[in-house]
This record gives structure tokens, C-alpha cells and sequence, in this order.
């Protein structure tokens, strides 16, 4: 599961195209992230215009890179599934990305289908839970883990920790000082250059803090009332 830590905080934006009329059915963007509608609009034109390579058959994934972001696409049956990342994608996003891809056509491939017709282009389909049926939100947060990317509070320590972790528990609490709550972004982007270890050991301790609930998430809408 840690290894997914670096693809989840990576992520800025997860796109879902309709392959038939290259209509965007579905966005969202990460926790934090400030909706660039240039973006988005830009992403939409050059798969209007053929103006990047997309891929064809279901189970493929194409790399392409727009405004210094690097795009990451699944073909399925019916749809394009995008996700829109500022890191260089590894296995693990690839992983990722596949997983979530089929889990989606499986949840919403006739709604997919018959998305002009019968559903009349109406998107809050894809909002929707029901008993054992997710909404796409409900399937981003449980593959690709975007709480990561939600501010952290910090709570006391209750366990003794290894001396790696202790040491990035000390860079949290230099973070969180004067504002309450850290990023886990920072938190990875600082320890890299300090520790000066392994990235995957380091992205390990992170995601041991969070799963001690050490480092708790803060929901976008808590943290609006009484953080930002």
C-alpha cells in the first residue's frame, strides 16, 4: 500500500473522456489543488484535435505532457481515463491507473454506453451510491488513496518510533508550526533532501505515521472553517 503513497500525492486532476463523441464526462481535482480551467480546457482541445496520442485498445495506457504536467491515460471500452500528475509516473501509477479503470467500467460501463441516450448526458449518474455500487468519487478515494493529499494535523506520539521516522516526525512538527497542519508533499519533498535516504523508505515511514494515525486527515471542509 506505501508504495501508492508517492502516486496519490502526485496526483492533481482525474479525467474520464467519452471515447465516442471525445466529450469530457467526469473531473475532478486532488484535495488542494486550485481548479485551473485553462487546464482542463487545453487537455479537452488536444483530444478534440487529435493533438496528443491516446490509446486504443482496452487495458492500453499512453504517456503524453501538457503545461509541464504529465498526463497518464487508460483506454477502456468506452471511456479514457486520465489522471493528470507533477511527478514522473512509475510502475505504480501505471498499477494505479489500471486498477481504477476497470473498476469504473465495471461500476458505470452502461451508463457509459448509453450516456447520450438513455442517461441524456447526465452526469450526477456518476454521483450516485447505492447499496454495494460506488460513485466515481467513492472508487478514486478507494484506489487511488487521493486523502493523502488532504492537509494533516499531527497528534502525540504513543509508540516509540524507528530513528528514521522519528526524524521525519521532527520535520512534521517543523511544518505544522504556526499553521496547525502539514502536507504530505512537503513532508516527502523536505525529508528527501534531509535525510538524503531512500525515497521508498522514506515514503514507508510517512505512511506508517498516517496508518498510527500520528498524522490524521483533515477534511477540506473542516480545515476551510477552521484552518485556512
Amino acid at each position: 500500500m506505501s508504495q501508492y503513497f508517492g502516486v496519490a500525492i502526485s496526483i492533481e486532476y482525474v479525467v474520464i473522456t467519452h471515447m465516442e463523441s471525445k466529450q469530457i464526462i467526469y473531473y475532478t481535482q486532488a484535495p488542494g489543488i486550485k481548479f485551473e480551467i485553462e487546464l482542463i480546457e487545453q487537455f479537452r482541445r488536444a483530444v478534440q484535435f487529435k493533438e496528443i496520442d491516446l490509446p486504443v485498445s482496452d487495458g492500453d495506457i499512453a504517456q503524453a505532457t501538457l503545461k509541464g504536467k504529465y498526463l497518464i491515460t487508460r483506454a477502456g471500452n468506452f471511456t479514457w481515463v486520465t489522471i493528470v500528475i507533477n511527478q514522473k509516473p512509475t510502475r505504480f501509477t501505471r498499477e494505479a491507473l489500471h486498477s481504477f479503470g476497470i473498476k469504473f467500467e465495471n461500476r458505470f460501463g452502461r451508463e457509459v454506453k448509453h450516456f447520450y441516450t438513455k442517461f441524456k448526458g447526465d452526469t450526477s449518474i456518476f454521483k450516485e451510491d447505492s447499496f454495494g455500487r460506488q460513485s466515481v468519487d467513492g472508487i478514486i478515494n478507494e484506489v487511488l488513496h487521493l486523502t493523502f493529499a488532504l492537509p494533516h494535523k499531527l497528534r502525540f506520539p504513543t509508540k516509540k518510533m524507528s530513528k528514521r521516522t522519528a526524524k521525519i516526525w521532527e520535520i512534521c512538527e517543523d511544518l505544522a508550526r504556526g499553521k496547525r497542519y502539514i502536507l504530505l508533499g512537503e513532508v516527502l519533498t523536505r525529508a528527501k533532501t534531509e535525510l538524503g535516504e531512500d525515497p521508498v523508505g522514506i515514503t514507508d515511514s510517512i505512511y506508517n505515521l498516517v496508518q498510527a494515525k500520528f498524522l490524521v486527515p483533515i477534511p477540506m471542509d473542516e480545515f476551510m472553517k477552521d484552518y485556512a
